[in-house]
């Protein structure tokens, strides 16, 4: 084979490429119109036409996209392109803003970067209230919060935001914790852990910081890096906490949330998320509520409980399950639930993007 000749099929390649990109840019902006059009001649449909990030349909997308992909570019590879690809798409329609908690760098933006591309614009907040008030406010049109992470388990800023707030759960995200470049801390913090950091981190390199916290805000602000710190410096600065009293964990992983003004269409698998306020003077409340989930065969994929903000000594139950709120069934089921329930609130329904993997 000759090389100018393989050249110049890139070349010709690259031309169709731009030209094609083009063309699905202006379907993408026809689409945008037919969105208008659409709450024009229905204006009670404002809501649902002006949203441009479609989880459901994403995902049927990268799903297509690797049912399609023969090789030899990997299925990553070409689920990233697709992913500038649509973010550029999105950002034609409508100009969007992302709001997330913790600072430029954080696993945070990570994961909305992974979410929504470079095409839309990011506005980092300093605390994860303050991304539940620019999304309630209007001040951005979706936000990314930590929800859970599987070693330190349910993040419970996040569940008491949820509480109050009237935002809605629209997708869901997963981001596997990189490994470590750099581990920052205090001189007297790296003595104390010498012996663990010699056995588990022996590659890594370790810089010195003013302090603890000093330690904690250099690593929520690059990526694959970690601090030596106390949990409230965690909380601080948006760190998801990897190791605690220096010991060894499985993989880590966090999930976010997505929140908007509403939640997505149903998608053929979803999960809803609600909450739920029981008369704790009611003997067998709970297992009266719980049962309505068998009784209907729907599962439950998490439970969680934090105090009541608005109720002394009550205690507010939150549910993930199987299913979509606007499935009759399940509309069948929240409806008995509010039966046994002081409030029941759904919080959105959202498409199952957990991996296979961690299935």
């Amino acid at each position: 084979m000759e090389l100018p000749k393989l050249r110049q099929d890139i070349d010709n390649i690259d031309t169709k490429l731009v030209n094609l990109l083009n063309e699905r840019a202006r379907i993408s902006l026809n689409i945008g119109k037919a969105k208008k059009e659409a709450i024009t001649i229905n204006p009670e449909d404002e809501e649902k036409e002006t949203h441009v990030y479609i989880p459901g349909r994403e995902k049927q997308v990268f799903e297509k996209l690797q049912r399609l992909n023969y090789g030899p570019l990997a299925s990553e590879s070409l689920c990233a392109i697709y992913r500038e690809i649509m973010s550029a798409s999105i950002s034609l329609q409508k100009a969007i803003s992302i709001s997330y908690f913790g600072p430029e760098g954080s696993n945070t933006h990570q994961a909305a970067r992974e979410r929504f591309g470079e095409s839309v614009q990011y506005l980092p907040k300093l605390s994860i209230p303050d991304v539940f008030d620019a999304v309630e406010h209007g001040h951005s049109t979706y936000g990314i919060i930590p929800f859970e992470n599987s070693t330190f388990g349910s993040v419970v800023t996040t569940l008491d935001r949820f509480i109050s707030s009237k935002v809605q759960i629209r997708a869901e995200t997963y981001l596997q914790i990189s490994s470590l470049k750099r581990v920052y801390s205090h001189p007297q913090a790296f003595g104390q852990c010498q012996k663990w950091l010699d056995h588990n981190l022996k590659t890594v390199e370790r810089v010195e910081a003013g302090s603890t916290s000093q330690a904690a805000q250099l690593a929520a602000a690059e990526p694959n890096a970690a601090a030596i710190a106390n949990i409230g410096c965690a909380q601080l600065y948006g760190l998801n906490i990897l190791e605690r009293n220096i010991e060894d964990s499985q993989n880590n992983i966090t999930r976010f949330f997505v929140i908007g003004t509403s939640s997505d269409a149903p998608t053929i698998e979803d999960k809803t998320f609600i909450l739920f306020t029981l008369d704790h003077r009611q003997s067998g409340a709970l297992c009266d509520a719980l049962k309505v989930f068998k009784d209907y065969d729907i599962n439950l994929t998490k439970i969680d409980t934090r105090p009541s903000l608005m109720r002394p000594w009550h205690y507010v139950f939150f549910i993930e399950f199987q299913g979509h709120k606007e499935q009759e069934e399940v509309k069948k089921a929240l409806n008995e639930l509010n039966q046994y329930c002081l409030d029941v609130v759904i919080l959105g329904s959202y498409p199952n993007q957990k991996p296979v993997s961690l299935s």
